[in-house]
């Protein structure tokens, strides 16, 4: 088990609960409370901007437990995450990402105003996804740094998936969201 530490950020407002403005309090596969702090978790939000309405909506968000993302990560075929890992490490930009957190360290929310592959402003993007992880009630900057990605990124990014990959995203999606498969090309599951 992981030992539980109270070391980090306070969880930034932009992951917390689009519903309740609090922070989501379960993973969404196995509803352990992550709260606890006994282990790490990843919050993914997705976004859409609707220019016409002057409006930025949450897609869909959601927590998922350290145990919980090993065993979806583990589904996923070699040939993904290869393919990902390769494309992250060739193509984000993390002197960028290093920068805005030296010059803002601490407001996340500053972190997170470009895509960490594209070097699009959030503000240009019509559809972007972000991430974090987290323990407790903190970011965990640590282990894993924050990211945002912009809809081209996530397009070239899910040109990478396998098909075998495309089929378990898309029944992750469906379990939990009732997103149907045509519309999952527009995001994926870091």
């Amino acid at each position: 088990m992981e030992e539980n530490t109270n070391e980090g950020i306070p969880i930034p407002k932009s992951f917390l609960s689009s519903d309740t403005n609090a922070p989501i309090q379960r993973c969404i596969d196995c509803d352990h409370d992550l709260m606890l702090g006994d282990r790490h978790y990843m919050i993914e939000k997705v976004f859409k901007r609707y220019p016409n309405l002057d409006k930025l909506e949450v897609l869909f968000e959601y927590a998922i437990c350290s145990v919980c993302y090993e065993k979806m990560k583990d589904a996923l075929s070699a040939e993904s995450m290869a393919n990902l890992s390769q494309y992250m490490m060739q193509n984000s930009d993390m002197s960028a990402l290093q920068k805005r957190i030296e010059e803002n360290p601490e407001d996340p929310e500053q972190w997170l105003t470009h895509c960490i592959i594209k070097g699009t402003a959030k503000d240009e993007m019509k559809e972007f996804q972000m991430g974090a992880c987290f323990r407790g009630d903190k970011m965990a900057t640590d282990f894993m740094p924050p990211f945002l990605i912009g809809e081209l990124a996530i397009e070239e990014m899910n040109e990478l998936l396998s098909e075998e990959t495309k089929g378990e995203m898309d029944d992750f999606m469906g379990e939990h969201f009732g997103i149907p498969p045509e519309l999952r090309k527009d995001f994926i599951l870091i």
